[in-house]
């Protein structure tokens, strides 16, 4: 557990010269841009046979079994009972890959329509298929340093991947009249889209700029402000403590967003 101090410290490299924007297209993006231009209903099977992760259905200890270690670190190719037992999206048609261009490097988004299709992929992807608790209220998730076989294979051995897991869902499970527009639910939809991308890409921003993309209030303060005013055009301090999940005498309502900050 993290001391006061540490918790509070600044940003590893605050004090660095930051590199010319925007960065210069790389191997990586343009390789998921060929990604991208595949028909949507054959996307999901393509990602598949490149990040074999979402071939292992999550369990626990799954990364110690044999389908983990053949598919994900041996990058052999899949066997036909691999397939079979592999874990289906609830709603493939609510799946979807694209580019989020930003001045720090475009990064590939996959989103979904349905919560346990997010669970899933999150598992697979950010915890090595492990059976890990996902709040309600989390509806993102940004992972860095992915075994990608694709990339290994076509650009280099040291290649990993950086990609973001969007949920469609109001925005920290706010409900549209807590918002100060006054949205219908599907305005509010798209809103929380617009804000959940914004929020991700600030925290990839502060690793690449700053040196570290941390779980930490202070960086969820600095992600939900860039994504609030891209979002709503404003920042409204009420509505990032409501989305945290804390009361107005800033203590922890049960099962908050916030938990996760503090107790990591």
């Amino acid at each position: 557990m993290q001391d006061l101090q540490d918790y509070c410290k600044p940003f590893s490299n605050a004090n660095a010269i930051w590199p010319m924007l925007p960065l210069a297209p790389d191997a990586i993006e343009m390789w998921w841009r060929l990604v991208q231009a595949t028909p949507q209903g054959e996307q999901w099977p393509a990602l598949r046979s490149e990040l074999p992760q979402l071939l292992v259905t999550p369990q626990p200890f799954a990364r110690l079994s044999d389908r983990y270690q053949r598919l994900v670190l041996r990058g052999e190719s899949p066997q036909p009972s691999d397939l079979e037992d592999a874990p289906r999206l609830k709603d493939p048609s609510g799946f979807s890959i694209t580019i989020a261009d930003h001045a720090c490097g475009a990064v590939p988004v996959l989103t979904v329509s349905d919560h346990d299709d997010f669970v899933l992929i999150m598992r697979c992807l950010a915890h090595r298929c492990e059976t890990v608790p996902v709040q309600e209220a989390v509806h993102a998730q940004a992972v860095a340093g992915l075994i990608h076989w694709g990339l290994i294979r076509e650009i280099d051995t040291k290649a990993r991947c950086q990609i973001l897991i969007l949920h469609r869902a109001p925005y920290s499970s706010l409900s549209a009249s807590s918002i100060p527009s006054s949205p219908s639910l599907d305005q509010w939809i798209k809103q929380s889209q617009i804000w959940r991308l914004e929020h991700e890409l600030t925290h990839i921003a502060c690793r690449k700029l700053v040196g570290e993309m941390r779980i930490n209030l202070f960086d969820e303060l600095l992600a939900d402000a860039m994504g609030m005013k891209r979002a709503l055009g404003l920042f409204h301090a009420d509505l990032f403590r409501q989305g945290l999940g804390l009361n107005c005498d800033g203590t922890i309502q049960n099962d908050a967003r916030a938990q996760v900050y503090v107790n990591s």
